[in-house]
């Protein structure tokens, strides 16, 4: 079961949830409408742009022959700062929610 499939929650929780890093971006996504759910997940996109960059310039790849994913976003910065990068997300999520037009 999703958050959005959940008609108990109250927009509260959603946030609180959100806030915490626990749901994650493509169900926060879902309680979008349109725009605002392309706002959101560009905002994520950049962030995870910004955490392959950092990894990138630290000089040293998961694989031997260097990173396989030059200028794409890699995931493995993401899982090391999962929580992190969820509460990024979150938060950009909550910036959103809180104008109820912007809710799906």
């Amino acid at each position: 079961m999703t958050i959005a499939q959940t008609a108990s929650i109250t927009p509260d929780r959603v946030i609180e949830l959100a806030r915490s890093g626990e749901v994650p971006k493509l169900q926060l996504a879902d309680l979008l409408n349109v725009n605002a759910r392309k706002t959101f997940l560009d905002f994520c996109a950049s962030i995870e742009k910004r955490y392959t960059e950092a990894c990138t310039a630290q000089h040293e790849p998961c694989l031997e022959g260097g990173c396989a994913l030059e200028g794409e976003v890699c995931l493995q910065p993401l899982e090391r700062a999962h929580p992190e990068y969820e509460r990024a997300c979150g938060n950009a999520f909550v910036e959103l929610y809180l104008d109820p037009r912007n809710r799906a």
